[in-house]
């Protein structure tokens, strides 16, 4: 999703209601996305630019998101990319969401 899509669906449903689930595994992209759905665009050259949206942050392969996904189509869609990142960098990448989402601006 764009910018201005995220921006339009938290208008149309209010941030309390989403969450975005990401599917990444670059720290950098997951960095600078988080940051951008939950306190605004750092780049201020987004239409998230001083858009504090609050949105709390996932990881597909976090245990709740993974355990609803069914398993075939984690199996067919997802088991090769948990292979190829492996538990050390999947460890590290939960802790990183569990971080974003510890630091939300209660509302």
């Amino acid at each position: 999703m764009s910018q201005e899509e995220i921006k339009k669906a938290a208008a149309e449903h209010r941030p309390e209601n989403l969450v975005v689930v990401w599917g990444i595994t670059n720290e950098q992209y997951l960095e600078v996305g988080s940051k951008t759905v939950i306190e605004g665009d750092p780049s201020w050259s987004g239409p998230l630019a001083g858009e504090s949206l609050n949105l709390k942050v996932f990881h597909v392969f976090e245990p709740e998101i993974r355990n609803q996904i069914p398993q075939d189509v984690y199996d067919d869609e997802l088991m090769l990319l948990e292979l190829a990142v492996g538990e050390e960098k999947i460890e590290k990448t939960i802790d990183m969401m569990k971080t974003f989402r510890s630091q939300l601006i209660r509302t």
